[in-house]
């Protein structure tokens, strides 16, 4: 099977690299210094748990021109980078392409499905904890690395809105098989919209919460007033995913919270990482759309609003 990843950072990068060690034709899309590491010392991923992989040779160039169509491309840039890499992405793109969108938020999908067409965009979930060592090194952590992918049934967009149900769920199975096949642990969802609120409503609050505090997980959890902050944070999600007709309720906050404790407590997120290295925010895709989101359907959120703008100026 021939796939693109766009976007070879941490999750891209450490997926692509587990897919290639698997003997698939993998070619990434990488910018700047990753793309000359990757060059120049091949692409090397850290893990404990699924094992190191180092592709001593990997395929990455900056032109997709130079890629061509695949059978499947994962979608793997940064939100506020989207509307410039579907651009540059078309290349990559023919009549029979299935892209999956392993991005952050509720709405990442949406850009693709207009560009594209719906039928030839399944939603994903990607549960697996990455960042970027230095250029060309990949640190995973910890035991997950999970993928869900699925199309948004019964024909539907992150926000509700219906879109023509036409679509299969392409080659959603054979997506699924080849990343087992890779070692990594995969599923394939007759609902991914909610599967993505589910991910939603653990991320945007401890991404906002760990960007505003600049501080991990464990500290965070430690102090009784940031606690109650971030559960107030879970709840407001799990709300307004019910005005806009899902099935998340109140007892998913239970489960997070437990999940949280299992986590390592010096665990950061990619928004707190990203902070501490002066670069932009994914902020208005994640707290920024669940006030976004509350407002209009009249639910309140006022720990999200209160993140969205205070750190609506590092987007």
């Amino acid at each position: 099977m021939k796939i693109g990843i766009f976007g070879a950072g941490a999750v891209g990068g450490f997926l692509g690299a587990k897919l290639a060690a698997a003997g698939q034709d993998v070619h990434f899309i990488a910018r700047d210094n990753q793309m000359k590491a990757m060059r120049l010392n091949g692409l090397t991923v850290k893990s404990e748990a699924f094992g190191n992989t180092y592709i001593a040779h990997p395929q990455v160039t900056d032109d997709p021109e130079e890629v061509g169509a695949c059978d499947v491309v994962f979608f793997t840039v940064k939100l506020y980078d989207s509307d410039e890499a579907i651009k540059l992405m078309e290349p990559m793109v023919g009549a029979g392409t299935v892209i999956v969108s392993f991005q952050n938020g509720l709405t990442a999908a949406e850009p693709l499905m207009k560009a594209f067409g719906p039928e030839m965009v399944l939603g994903g979930v990607a549960y697996t904890m990455a960042y970027v060592e230095t250029p060309g090194i990949i640190q995973q952590i910890g035991r997950w690395g999970r993928f869900i992918v699925g199309r948004f049934a019964p024909g539907a967009t992150a926000q509700g809105e219906m879109i023509m149900d036409k679509a299969p769920q392409l080659r959603a199975e054979t997506i699924r098989e080849t990343l087992i096949e890779a070692g990594l642990e995969a599923a394939v969802s007759d609902d991914i919209r909610t599967e993505i609120w589910k991910k939603f409503a653990y991320l945007a609050p401890l991404s906002g919460m760990a960007a505003l505090l600049r501080l991990p997980l464990g500290e965070i959890l430690a102090d009784p007033d940031t606690r109650a902050m971030l559960e107030a944070a879970i709840m407001e999600v799990i709300r307004v995913s019910t005005a806009k007709g899902l099935k998340l309720e109140a007892p998913l906050k239970d489960t997070i919270m437990q999940m949280f404790e299992t986590m390592p407590p010096e665990m950061g997120t990619s928004m707190l990482t990203d902070m501490l290295q002066g670069k932009r925010l994914e902020v208005p895709w994640l707290s920024g759309t669940a006030s976004r989101f509350g407002h209009e359907a009249n639910v309140p959120t006022p720990m999200h609003d209160a993140i969205y703008t205070a750190l609506k100026l590092w987007s």
